[in-house]
């Protein structure tokens, strides 16, 4: 089967996946697992079963970028609004997705046990989206316009930003011809007090001149994903 032809299948399996279709469990994983409309799910059943309650039908022409393990796609809903899929492909197929856009109002998130983190993967404070070395499939020119995308991902956050700590890393990235997909996690901090702070996903697909050079952007940013209700010990 031709690269093209992998696409097309991959991509005819996802819109099915996303109707909750039940025809498209053959390709798959058992394990899957799913970001999507605020909520987290693991194996086939629970995603074919969210995708059943909150259905996403793609238009006719998304903007899809694909590699040999892994596919993006940009899309518009019908109210105007990007929104952006990535899936990781194992052996043709479907492991682990994620779905960038609305949060849906029964969204729920398990209760969680607050822990110290490290926004800025570093002691130092130094603004750090990632490591090159953890996306393989990404040519090495592209990781700083990757780099870059995070501030920009987070500049399209409709609510203010606290620019000084909220982050932006780099989850999945990968290359295809002249373009690359990047995947981002935001935790975005209100400024002021009390410091609020919420997460996001973001997907961006971009093109890149013989230079280098970025030529196209294409960006989709989710709501603000549920806070899980503290549980303190």
């Amino acid at each position: 089967m031709s690269n093209t032809e992998n696409t097309t299948r991959l991509l005819a399996e996802l819109t099915a996946l996303l109707r909750g279709l039940p025809g498209s469990t053959a390709p798959l994983a058992n394990t899957l697992s799913v970001h999507a409309w605020g909520f987290e799910t693991f194996g086939r059943t629970d995603a074919l079963d969210l995708f059943a309650r909150h259905p996403l039908a793609l238009s006719a022409t998304p903007h899809v970028l694909a590699a040999s393990g892994a596919l993006a796609v940009l899309d518009v809903t019908p109210d105007g609004l990007p929104i952006g899929i990535f899936a990781d492909v194992a052996d043709g197929v479907l492991a682990r997705l994620w779905v960038v856009g609305p949060t849906a109002g029964d969204a729920i998130t398990e209760p969680a046990v607050p822990v110290a983190s490290d926004d800025f993967l570093s002691q130092d404070r130094t603004a750090c989206a990632g490591d090159a070395l953890d996306h393989p499939a990404l040519d090495a020119a592209a990781w700083p316009l990757v780099e870059g995308g995070a501030a920009a991902a987070l500049q399209e956050v409709s609510d203010p930003a606290a620019a000084s700590s909220s982050r932006a890393v780099v989850v999945r990235a990968f290359s295809s011809g002249d373009a690359f997909a990047a995947l981002y996690t935001l935790r975005v901090l209100s400024p002021g007090l009390p410091r609020l702070a919420h997460r996001r996903w973001a997907l961006a697909t971009c093109r890149i001149g013989a230079d280098g050079a970025l030529l196209q952007r294409r960006l989709a940013v989710s709501d603000p994903w549920p806070a899980p209700e503290t549980v303190l010990l």
